[in-house]
């Protein structure tokens, strides 16, 4: 379960608040209309004081700038905004917008920084005590039912090495890519999930919007259509669980990968704010002893965002990763059943089965 802490301690967590009290809004909302022009404007001064380079464009010419508002209006309006029962799509929506938000290789964005602000938690905790409160959102964070596969139409590959081999070649490339180091200050490689083609499965909390791995995409390319495959469950599967940033430590502890001379710390560092020595898990190594690693909805909102502490001299990331991901770093037997279509024309609204 998660807890009104979990979303307020975290910047996943304080986004995704903040999108499901968005989404559930109605369209002739004065409270929301109120809210939503303080936060545009809110965003953009803040942004413009950081130098994130914001334009500002209307129709038949420039908009007419606004001043800043007051943090404390803002809080007033956050705390006076409705709280309506929230549906499945408002939930995964606003999963997605979360995920979306995920910025790895540069700082947060200007929301996230001013969601972080102390005068803004009173207002967040009301909408964070509402939100945990909800089934939906506690269907969301404890999904039942069976696994899926899902494959993006565009991203779909018809050779591929074994996960051995994948695990082998990734250690090998990055153990390279360490040695030689990374010049200056660049962008690379940021994500610490295992490497592709490794299986990746997630669970459909709500069936009629599909697998996770369909919204909560870090990073996503905007894909319109894919194919979901379930999954077999192996029960006798050796799983590490990741439900916190605790378990991503000890993960990391046990496992250590040095990567501080690589484009990642440049990458973490930007998006953390944190100097110092970089480490991830060892996938190799790991898949030694377990044949799954797991990161839950929960440990997801939990880690997602922050430099999580390894030991006193070193840090890692949970970056690249969809909530409640299962990522299979032994063989495993794909499914046999009959795969379902998705779609989501656009890359707007939500997604749908075709078939």
């Amino acid at each position: 379960m998660i807890t009104a802490a979990d979303l307020l301690d975290h910047p996943r967590g304080r986004r995704f608040c903040l999108e499901l009290v968005r989404g559930v809004q109605q369209p002739d909302s004065a409270a929301a209309d109120h809210l939503g022009g303080l936060l545009f404007w809110a965003v953009h001064h803040l942004g413009a004081e950081r130098g994130d380079g914001h334009v500002l464009f209307g129709v038949g010419g420039d908009v007419l700038e606004e001043p800043a508002p007051e943090i404390t209006s803002v809080a007033s309006a956050l705390a006076a905004v409705p709280l309506l029962v929230p549906g499945e799509d408002d939930v995964v929506v606003a999963l997605e917008s979360a995920a979306e938000s995920a910025l790895w290789w540069q700082p947060a964005d200007a929301t996230d920084a001013l969601l972080s602000r102390a005068e803004l938690r009173p207002a967040l905790t009301r909408i964070a005590c509402w939100a945990v409160d909800s089934p939906v959102v506690r269907q969301l964070a404890e999904p039942q039912g069976g696994a899926w596969t899902v494959v993006f139409d565009e991203d779909e590959q018809p050779h591929h090495p074994s996960t051995g081999q994948a695990l082998r070649d990734w250690a090998q490339e990055l153990r390279a890519e360490v040695a030689a180091g990374s010049p200056g200050v660049a962008s690379g490689v940021w994500w610490t999930t295992p490497p592709w083609p490794l299986v990746q499965t997630t669970r459909a909390p709500f069936p009629s919007a599909g697998p996770l791995a369909l919204w909560a995409v870090e990073d996503s390319s905007g894909q319109e259509r894919a194919r979901a495959l379930p999954a077999p469950i192996d029960t006798a599967a050796r799983v590490f669980t990741v439900d916190g940033p605790d378990d991503w430590a000890a993960l990391c502890r046990r496992w250590p990968l040095d990567v501080t001379t690589t484009t990642r710390r440049n990458d973490w560092q930007l998006a953390t704010g944190r100097q110092g020595t970089w480490v991830l898990p060892d996938w190799s190594g790991v898949a030694a002893e377990y044949d799954v690693v797991h990161l839950t909805v929960a440990g997801w909102l939990r880690t997602s965002g922050d430099a999580v502490t390894v030991d006193d001299h070193s840090a890692s990331v949970v970056a690249g990763w969809t909530p409640d991901s299962a990522y299979y770093l032994t063989e495993h037997r794909p499914g046999t059943g009959e795969r379902e279509a998705w779609s989501r024309p656009g890359n707007a609204g939500v997604w749908r089965r075709l078939s």
